[in-house]
């Protein structure tokens, strides 16, 4: 009995890695899913900055300068 019941816990055991395994790929999926619409998200974002930047541009009629933009640095 005492092998029987060691195969059934190593086969268990062998199951719940599987389970967990298939879990972190899961997680893994979805990060990566989060990780496209984040950037898709900064783009969108990054082009509406730019185009108010230009109508502020425009309406001023002055360039901005570098050191007036108050941007984080790329």
């Amino acid at each position: 009995m005492a092998v029987s019941d060691k195969t059934w816990g190593v086969f268990k055991a062998f199951v719940l890695y599987q389970e967990t395994i298939k879990s972190v790929r899961d997680d893994t999926a979805a990060l990566a899913r989060d990780m496209v619409a984040l950037s898709r998200a900064h783009a969108s974002l990054s082009e509406r900055v730019s185009r108010l930047e230009g109508f502020i541009q425009g309406a001023t009629r002055a360039p901005f300068s570098l050191d007036d933009q108050g941007r984080l640095p790329q």
